[in-house]
């Protein structure tokens, strides 16, 4: 019976791979075995030509995704709200959205929950315009907010949760919420001029507009919130993650299962510092930053790697539930077991 069962392990295997539904594992460098059965499809938004959105760009690249039993089709969506509504719908198996999205759509009665996490930081820097006075720089926060109390505070849009975060600087260094004047300059493509002009004083960025304008000395980056600068409570606090619908979860469970596996190995494979060349070749495929030199490409990628993660801890969805609920976008704190999957992990870690 053992020898039967070996020799139908190989007939599989060999099976497999004529039909080219494995790739090898020892090119990737991935652990573990290759399905052996059909690619299961499935579709995943990305942000196109963002930074963030460099775990599935690594996985789609690296051939990650067939690598462990995927066919995936890969899907540019602009915004969150475009994110939420294609996961939502089922046009888009998976979707890339931030935690405090997730809590009120589910909290809406969204189909909709978190299967993986993706940053495991805020990836997020306050940016100060150009020739701005900040005699308190050097004393970091809290105190560095006093040079920006009374000024403009640009943000992608009023009442979304970047300006809560913005509010949340303020409050934690012993000033008032309403003690600037917040103005919608929208995403950093046209924040970035609005800070140059001076139509505002300081903006709340992901990257790479924080290695922009400290690379090219077009302002300065007064904390940041990935380096746990700010207030403790956004330290090591997760931003985002991927999101399935309800039904997804519930009828096609193995195409949830994979998908989480890719992302493992992605994040085994992008974090290993033997790996950054090639990481940094393939992100600057996807996401140019004309702006930046090779050197500061790869400095900015560097420094951008350790804000992903995997996991999707308790203190990260009751961290924006209790922002969400002080500001009025939730009835009632919800609760991570009301929107991520019983298997969503809290902790991960590469077995090599």
């Amino acid at each position: 019976m053992r020898t039967a069962t070996k020799g139908i392990r190989h007939r599989v295997a060999a099976i497999a791979m004529a039909l080219g539904l494995a790739s090898s594992a020892a090119v990737l460098g991935l652990p573990g075995a290759v399905h052996a059965q059909p690619l299961l499809k499935a579709s995943v938004g990305y942000y196109p030509g963002a930074l963030i959105s460099l775990p599935v760009l690594i996985a789609h690249d690296r051939k990650i995704f067939e690598h462990d039993g995927l066919a995936v089709r890969l899907v540019p969506i602009s915004t969150g709200p475009a994110m939420t509504s294609a996961v939502a719908s089922d046009s888009v198996t998976f979707v890339n959205n931030s935690w405090d999205n997730l809590l009120v759509a589910v909290e809406h009665g969204l189909p909709i929950r978190g299967v993986i996490g993706s940053t495991v930081k805020v990836p997020f820097a306050l940016i100060a315009r150009k020739g701005m006075p900040l005699p308190h720089l050097a004393q970091g926060y809290p105190g560095v907010i006093k040079d920006l109390v009374g000024k403009k505070w640009g943000v992608l849009a009023l009442g979304v949760s970047l300006q809560y975060m913005d509010e949340k600087l303020l409050t934690d260094a012993g000033y008032k919420a309403n003690s600037v004047t917040y103005v919608a300059v929208g995403l950093p493509n046209t924040a970035f001029p609005a800070l140059q002009r001076g139509i505002v004083d300081t903006y709340l960025s992901i990257e790479p507009l924080p290695s922009i304008v400290e690379a090219k000395h077009e302002g300065t980056v007064v904390v940041n919130l990935a380096e746990n600068q700010g207030p403790a409570a956004f330290h090591d606090l997760g931003y985002n993650g991927w999101w399935a619908s309800t039904s997804t979860i519930r009828n096609h469970p193995e195409v949830v299962a994979r998908f989480v596996k890719a992302m493992e190995d992605s994040y085994c494979w992008y974090r290993n510092p033997a790996n950054l060349g090639a990481v940094v070749s393939i992100m600057q495929h996807y996401a140019k930053v004309p702006a930046l030199t090779p050197a500061e490409y790869k400095t900015m990628v560097q420094r951008l790697i350790p804000t992903f993660g995997l996991k999707i801890t308790r203190h990260t969805i009751d961290t924006w539930s209790q922002l969400l609920y002080s500001q009025g976008q939730l009835h009632a704190p919800g609760k991570r077991s009301a929107v991520v999957i019983r298997t969503g992990a809290e902790h991960f870690a590469c077995s090599r």
